[in-house]
């Protein structure tokens, strides 16, 4: 039975990232292959300010997507979101 159980969430959780991803791609109007460019961890706990923002907590690793003009970075969170991120509550150690 656990069995079923665990294929059931992991599609669940599939179906949401492709949502995300989705969600991600029409709102940064972003065309070009996701590849995972380095990896971070949150500094301190950020909420979000604007949809486009990914909302952080302390502690938290995130995945580099990409990187823009300015001081903030793309990243995805472990939840499959996208958002910007101020490259000040990185640590890329």
């Amino acid at each position: 039975r656990n069995i079923f159980k665990f294929k059931k969430s992991n599609a669940e959780k599939s179906k949401k990232m492709e949502k995300e991803e989705k969600f991600f791609r029409e709102t940064f109007m972003y065309d070009k292959e996701i590849n995972v460019i380095n990896t971070a961890t949150a500094e301190c706990s950020v909420p979000s300010k604007r949809r486009v923002d990914l909302p952080v907590t302390a502690g938290e690793r995130l995945d580099v997507i990409d990187v823009t003009e300015g001081n903030a970075v793309i990243c995805r969170n472990s939840e499959g979101r996208y958002g910007y991120v101020l490259v000040e509550h990185l640590n890329f150690r």
